[in-house]
């Protein structure tokens, strides 16, 4: 019996020890201590928010350590920086409940946010009680990961457009007995823009060639 109860203790210590703290996903937390109200939008921020009616829409939940590298989505946040996109490192993260990786977005006067109901915690991938780096992310196609969706969108496949929040740099629950799951505090908004037409990218090899040969003239 003393070897029975020996062993549960330790195997709870050790589901304790490589357990891994939650995030909440999610974009509307008004009650939330600072409220979050960060809508997605489509095009443009400030322009047609994201709405559930749209069966295509998908929105998601990255999250890894803070030396990851982010995504980062040309035109799709009013205060991003520099022209190259890129897909990140961080990974897609599920709900410990459900196993969903994605969800839609919510209809009517809370369309712009996502649907996720009350299964919002998102398993972090990381040790209780330590620090990540966590992003959402938003698509428009038949896509189930956000890899999916980057690939299709680099490969101006008609249809997909996608957008990546700021990074945001956040604590875990500390522990399996945590309620208080932290939310995205600092989140902004961002839109879902489709990849540059290929005239552009067209134009812009064209100004580069142009601008070669003006130089080797002088």
């Amino acid at each position: 019996m003393k070897k029975l109860l020996a062993l549960a203790i330790l195997s709870t210590m050790a589901a304790a020890a490589f357990g891994q703290g939650l995030i909440n996903f999610n974009n509307r937390v008004p009650a939330g201590t600072p409220p979050i109200l960060s809508p997605i939008y489509i095009g443009s921020v400030g322009g047609a928010l994201a709405n559930g009616s749209d069966g295509t829409l998908h929105a998601a939940l990255l999250g890894g350590p803070t030396t990851a590298t982010a995504a980062f989505i040309s035109g799709s946040r009013t205060n991003g920086s520099g022209s190259a996109s890129t897909q990140g490192t961080l990974s897609l993260l599920a709900s410990p409940s459900t196993g969903a990786t994605w969800t839609t977005f919510r209809t009517g006067t809370v369309a712009g946010f996502v649907a996720v109901g009350t299964d919002s915690a998102r398993d972090s991938g990381l040790p209780y009680g330590s620090t990540g780096e966590f992003q959402v992310v938003a698509w428009s196609g038949n896509y189930n990961t956000w890899a999916q969706a980057y690939a299709a969108w680099q490969a101006n496949t008609p249809g997909v457009a996608i957008g990546a929040s700021n990074p945001i740099i956040s604590a875990v629950t500390l522990n399996a007995l945590d309620l208080a799951v932290p939310n995205l505090n600092g989140l902004e908004s961002f839109a879902i823009v489709a990849a540059p037409e290929p005239t552009s990218f067209a134009l812009a090899g064209l100004g580069a060639a142009a601008m070669m040969i003006f130089r080797r003239r002088k």
